[in-house]
């Protein structure tokens, strides 16, 4: 009676009337007494969505219980140095490119590879043009990901290998070709863990409810004794296991 009073107050801002109080009760019954006289008649069984909807339930329990978890500082600043690669500040780049259309040339990475023999003899030659590109020919202060969305994840991560102060390329992107001559670099660096303790502690909790989750299913596994017949087998493999999600 006090749940259904309460639901009803936060969802209409008022206590229910003597009334509607009765109406909450007789459809509370009514639900409680088909459902069990459902489960009486096996109605669940081989019900996708009530299965799913019992494992959503059962999930939500064990995710709640794995917040409970509470790490000491040393464990949150192990998990911080074991995991430095979540909380960098990442690494920049500033460059020039001169870029060779393939589609306004006959070989247009032959041309690129010509022309890389000026630009190495002399750094600073400005005269040698390379095609329009809608992005530029000069890129200050880039990441990585900003780089890849520009012109693809391989030309990126090239670009990125690359040391500054010399003429290189030609480098391929989904374009054409390019030679690029990086002028400055900032390296990666880890954030201090001052300053992302509060993302280190969501990054915890989170490899810990996945770390319980999966731990608690291989214990419900081995309790029900899971285990693959022969024909499950031969269609998926002699190798095959029965594997437990995460999530």
């Amino acid at each position: 009676m006090r749940w259904l009073k309460q639901t009803w107050a936060s969802q209409w801002l008022r206590e229910p009337s003597a009334d509607e109080l009765k109406g909450l009760v007789d459809d509370l019954l009514s639900e409680k007494l088909m459902a069990r006289e459902a489960q009486q008649m096996g109605l669940e069984q081989d019900d996708t969505i009530i299965r799913r909807r019992l494992a959503q339930k059962l999930k939500f329990l064990v995710e709640d219980t794995a917040r409970l978890a509470e790490p000491t500082e040393a464990e949150l600043r192990q998990f911080y140095a074991l995991n430095l690669a979540h909380f960098e500040t990442p690494g920049r780049l500033s460059f020039r490119q001169v870029y060779f259309n393939p589609e306004h040339r006959k070989d247009a990475a032959a041309d690129a590879t010509a022309a890389m023999g000026a630009l190495t003899a002399n750094v600073e030659d400005d005269s040698i043009e390379g095609d329009r590109l809608l992005f530029g020919d000069s890129f200050a202060d880039t990441d990585e990901l900003a780089l890849s969305g520009m012109f693809g994840a391989d030309f990126a991560r090239e670009v990125f290998a690359l040391e500054p102060g010399g003429w290189r390329g030609p480098v391929k992107s989904g374009y054409g070709f390019h030679l690029v001559l990086v002028t400055q670099r900032t390296a990666t660096a880890p954030k201090p863990f001052e300053t992302v303790r509060d993302a280190v502690l969501a990054e915890w909790r989170s490899a810990k409810q996945t770390e319980f989750s999966r731990d608690y299913l291989t214990a419900l596994r081995n309790k029900y004794g899971v285990e693959l017949d022969g024909s499950t087998k031969a269609t998926l493999g002699p190798e095959t296991t029965p594997k437990v999600a995460a999530q």
